[in-house]
């Protein structure tokens, strides 16, 4: 009898709640939010799944296959795909089963080099972006929510920087330090951390004009919950897009240092094969198109991967496009 009872009080709360204008239950408000919350989220993810992500997701994955598994793809160690290491084998050999893509300039085996080559782009991709965002993060966020005579002097600071051409300054450092692929990156995510702070500081200064922030301060919330817990989760998507975008850039930058002999020959990478095969017409009898040709074929294909990653970020999670 209780049950029925419960039944029928549920059942015409549950009437009065969909047809009666104005009428609040806080259990069916409560799971009416929770309906739309996975229909949001559902919206999101169908609006990711586009071809051109879907391909950007391939090739990364494709790329991150190469590296993790570089040992057990290619018969040929580190070590023995670098010129510490010189073998006795003809340079820019045609492709054969032995070289399915022929050597490089040294007699290495192309595909070798090519497998972890991988490694090392990722590592240009992400290290130098992580870096850079994370302190563009806590700078750019502390500088636009407390404002004042902080928000100058740090923009001041950034604005001055910002002023010296980064590459060159790369190109001043590395000879002078060590020209070691973590300290190219290393350099590269410092550098880069005034840049990324001016990024986060406009989105921080936009989402704090939001009401929920500004009723977390007037119930007063502490300083850095609401700025790291309030406003930074709402900020976050455009910094993830960013992210993605800017990755591509990475791996052209450890490209072009390594084209100008400033990259470190210890590591393979795809711009020091490129590289290997300039300005080689003529030099040699055989065809030694393959060693520049296959690097910047990988190189072109996953710039385009991290580029389609962020621009079908952007499209799923900006809702500017969506009205």
């Amino acid at each position: 009898m209780n049950k029925k009872m419960k039944k029928e009080v549920k059942f015409s709360r549950l009437l009065k709640f969909y047809l009666i204008p104005g009428w609040r239950e806080p259990e069916f408000e409560a799971i009416e939010f929770e309906i739309g919350k996975i229909k949001s989220k559902r919206r999101s993810f169908r609006r990711l799944l586009t071809p051109l992500t879907i391909l950007g997701i391939g090739i990364i994955l494709f790329i991150i296959f190469l590296g993790m598994y570089a040992p057990w793809l290619t018969p040929y160690s580190l070590r023995t795909l670098t010129p510490e290491y010189f073998l006795n084998e003809t340079p820019y050999l045609d492709p054969s089963p032995e070289h399915p893509f022929g050597t490089t300039r040294y007699g290495f085996d192309l595909l070798g080099r090519l497998i972890w080559g991988a490694r090392s782009a990722l590592t240009a991709a992400a290290l130098p972006v992580i870096i850079s965002t994370l302190g563009g993060i806590a700078v750019g966020t502390i500088s636009a929510y407390f404002g004042g005579k902080i928000d100058t002097i740090i923009m001041s600071i950034c604005n001055f920087w910002l002023s010296f051409p980064v590459f060159l300054l790369v190109l001043i450092l590395v000879p002078l330090i060590n020209n070691s692929l973590y300290t190219i990156l290393l350099l590269y995510g410092l550098f880069g951390i005034p840049l990324s702070t001016r990024w986060v500081r406009s989105l921080v200064l936009q989402a704090k004009q939001n009401v929920y922030v500004r009723a977390a301060i007037t119930s007063g919330a502490e300083k850095f919950k609401v700025m790291f817990k309030h406003i930074l989760p709402n900020v976050i998507s455009p910094i993830m897009v960013e992210l993605f975008g800017a990755m591509q850039g990475g791996i052209i930058i450890i490209v072009s240092i390594s084209f100008i002999e400033l990259g470190d020959p210890s590591i393979p990478d795809w711009g020091t094969d490129i590289l290997y095969a300039r300005g080689q017409w003529g030099a040699y009898s055989a065809p030694f198109w393959p060693a520049y040709l296959w690097p910047g074929f990988f190189i072109v294909i996953t710039a385009i991967g991290f580029m389609l990653i962020g621009d079908g970020l952007r499209d799923a999670l900006d809702p500017r496009l969506h009205i």
